[in-house]
């Protein structure tokens, strides 16, 4: 008789990734860790970006051999022995698996019992209140830290001794307050409308801006801060667009010169610190849009100037590829790195809360009659002037069907249940529930800035909810 051959060892296999099974991919989803996000408002994260670490494997192969045993007769009884061992195993399976159902009805029990018994820790919209008052709790570790990791945005920041004006958070105005001596804050979300925003507010509403442009033309070189003039708009020659930009224009003395009309920036922490303060506090603006939504045109618009391989798939660019994750979130609560928590999501829901007026791309005829009101840019009763009046509604109504920035070639949205939306959806998952709250705020602030028709619109709603 031959010898027995030597069974092959191997490595064992490596384990599934959490993420995979969530979505079903097949292939590994790369969290988004970023490192650095220099001066791009944008995530840009190596492919080689991991969550937890890598797998662990077996340092030695698993050996299976059978070399030196030799050839093994049965006994008569063998047979008997094994059908009693075969029964005794089949017998033990059961006994396991009844205690597993008793031990996942219980657990089933348990949850059932703490979510029915557990307190709301978020309030309705209808007690916004409550939620601004609480937006200067300190929630979550390493949450909302400023640019420097000194304090925390809504915190009292240092000792107990300090006073409100020592704290980034009071370089914002509340948005509940009314207009005072504040300077407008537009926090650019990328591919959400910022570029229309600006063209609307230096052209139709012909107000002096902070952003990219003020630069140009050999002005980046400035040692002093000016208003200057670019394509029929006008500017102030700093960039805000940069965190070095920001810094730059705060030792120009930019707060101080109070030259600006709106400020705009992505950098919501630093512009916060360095360009606003205690006396001159800003007033915070942003646009929305589905986060989806979002990052499905950033990936046709990266790959339209060359930022993306142009054979890049978006179910690829979603795994990892590029695709900026949680954007949003991160940018207001400057989690930059690291996987995001709930701590995270509450404080920036709180953000929004008290400090941020909320406009959506796809509503942007209210949302800017909203921002005019916001900042007291209304053309005043002493200064009605039809002809005037006439003429910059039509030039918002032009600018906003016109767009800017726009991706010029049409492009599919990717269906529901398809693997490229389901990782999408993964990597937006804290922007879509940020977006969601935004909605209920949109809603609320419409009694104090919303539109007449809107306003008509919204309690002839709430009649119909009362009689139905």
């Amino acid at each position: 008789m031959e010898p027995l051959e030597k069974m092959k060892g191997g490595e064992r296999p490596r384990s599934r990734d959490k993420a995979k099974r969530k979505t079903g991919a097949g292939k590994e989803i790369k969290r988004l860790v970023p490192k650095s996000y220099a001066n791009r408002p944008y995530f840009d994260v190596p492919n080689t970006a991991r969550g937890n670490g890598a797998p662990m494997y077996h340092s030695e192969p698993i050996n299976y051999s059978r070399a030196g045993i030799g050839v093994v007769f049965r006994d008569a009884d063998s047979s008997a022995r094994a059908l009693q061992e075969i029964a005794q195993k089949r017998q033990e399976r059961a006994e396991r698996k009844k205690a597993m159902m008793l031990l996942a009805i219980l657990i089933a029990l348990t949850s059932s019992v703490h979510i029915f018994t557990k307190p709301r820790v978020l309030p309705t919209i209808k007690d916004s209140s409550k939620v601004s008052n609480e937006m200067t709790e300190d929630d979550g570790k390493g949450a909302n830290q400023d640019v420097d990791g000194e304090s925390e945005l809504g915190s009292s920041g240092g000792s107990s001794n300090s006073t409100k004006a020592d704290t980034i958070w009071n370089h914002l105005a509340d948005v509940k307050n009314d207009v005072a001596d504040s300077n407008p804050f537009f926090f650019h979300v990328p591919r959400n409308g910022g570029q229309t925003v600006k063209d609307i507010v230096g052209i139709c509403l012909d107000k002096i801006q902070a952003n990219e442009v003020g630069i140009r033309d050999g002005h980046h070189t400035d040692t002093h801060i000016q208003t200057i003039e670019i394509d029929n708009s006008r500017y102030i020659n700093v960039d805000t667009s940069s965190k070095e930009g920001i810094e730059r224009a705060a030792m120009m003395g930019f707060e101080q010169a109070q030259m600006a009309e709106m400020v705009t920036s992505s950098y919501f922490l630093n512009a916060a610190k360095y360009l606003f303060s205690a006396d001159r506090q800003g007033r915070a603006f942003v646009m929305l849009r589905n986060p989806i939504d979002r990052a499905v045109s950033m990936y046709y618009h990266q790959k339209s100037n060359g930022a993306l391989d142009e054979k890049l798939k978006l179910e690829d660019y979603a795994r990892g590829e590029g695709i900026e994750n949680n954007w949003i979130t991160r940018f207001l609560t400057n989690a930059m790195e690291g996987e995001l928590k709930k701590s995270h999501l509450e404080h920036a829901k709180k953000i929004l809360g008290q400090k941020f007026l909320i406009g959506f791309i796809d509503d942007a005829e209210e949302s800017i009659y909203r921002l005019k009101k916001y900042n007291g840019w209304d053309i005043s009763s002493e200064e009605v002037d039809e002809t005037k009046e006439y003429e910059q509604k039509m030039c918002i109504q032009q600018k906003i069907e016109e767009g800017n920035n726009k991706n010029t070639n049409p492009y599919e949205m990717p269906k529901k249940g398809s693997q490229a939306h389901a990782l999408l959806s993964w990597q937006t998952q804290f922007d879509m529930k940020l977006y969601d709250f935004a909605k209920q705020l949109f809603e609320f602030q419409t009694n104090k800035y919303g539109s007449k028709e809107r306003k008509k619109a919204m309690k002839k709603k709430q009649k119909e909810k009362e009689k139905s």
